[in-house]
């Protein structure tokens, strides 16, 4: 008989020591519309809920509706994921969709794995498709575009400019807008570009040096002393000139 997930939690919780009270997440508010219990839930359904625990194999969500939710560790991306926490935390809010509900016995599977909305083979070259950033490394983006493959963003299609990392740029949980810039079928890729969606603002012009308060007077040259010179000699024969004319007309009268 195969062993459930569930059958493994109280075998993996005793050998387990308890978790901090610090590590368990508050309750979330509930969403207007949300399910209020158990026999709300229908497979298919897109719920949003708060990861409470982690384990090995998956991670225990709360919905608002009594029994936590189950995502298998196969199913928190579309690609092989070797550590749950790699993908998720205790406290982290997700979207999830109900895989499957036993009412009767209170089991909700649930997967963070979002719908095939945009099928492969109804993508090409071009298209601007819509995505959310699943993962972020160094050489570029991850983006979940609702096929069945993730796209890929280079880093050097994320920006018209240069960037030091991603993560300059997006955060893991974006929605964002990209352009398809080319897929490979036969590997199932598809490649991806935002350049023209996220523009680098150019750097501030560099503030012009402050000028200095007081500079230094420079000694004037010969023929500077020599102009003054002449100037005052002028200034002087002017003036002598100006009161003998004064004078002139006042012994006339």
């Amino acid at each position: 008989m195969k062993q459930e997930p569930w059958d493994m939690v109280t075998e993996e919780a005793a050998a387990l020591p308890a978790e901090p009270l610090a590590e368990i997440a508050a309750p979330s508010p509930r969403p207007v519309g949300a399910p209020l219990s158990i026999a709300d839930l229908e497979p298919g359904m897109q719920v949003t809920g708060r990861v409470k625990s982690v384990t090995e194999f998956g991670a225990f969500v709360d919905l608002g509706v009594g029994p936590q939710g189950l995502v298998h560790i196969s199913q928190l991306a579309r690609r092989r994921v070797n550590k749950v926490t790699d993908v998720v935390q205790v406290g982290d809010e997700v979207q999830v969709w109900v895989k499957k509900v036993d009412k009767k016995r209170g089991r909700i599977s649930l997967t963070m794995i979002r719908p095939v909305t945009l099928h492969l083979k109804d993508v090409q070259p071009d298209m601007i498709v819509q995505g959310v950033v699943t993962r972020i490394e160094p050489y570029g983006v991850f983006v979940d575009i609702g096929a069945e493959r993730e796209g890929l963003i280079h880093i050097s299609e994320l920006v018209d400019g240069f960037v030091n990392s991603p993560e300059e740029v997006v955060s893991i949980g974006d929605r964002i807008d990209a352009r398809v810039l080319q897929v490979d079928r036969k590997s199932r890729k598809v490649h991806l570009s935002t350049k023209e969606f996220f523009k680098i603002a150019p750097p501030p012009p560099p503030e012009p040096a402050a000028k200095e308060e007081s500079e230094e007077a420079k000694p004037p040259t010969t023929m500077e002393l020599a102009f003054q010179a002449s100037l005052q000699r002028n200034n002087s024969a002017l003036q002598v000139r100006g009161l003998n004319r004064l004078i002139a007309r006042r012994l006339k009268h």
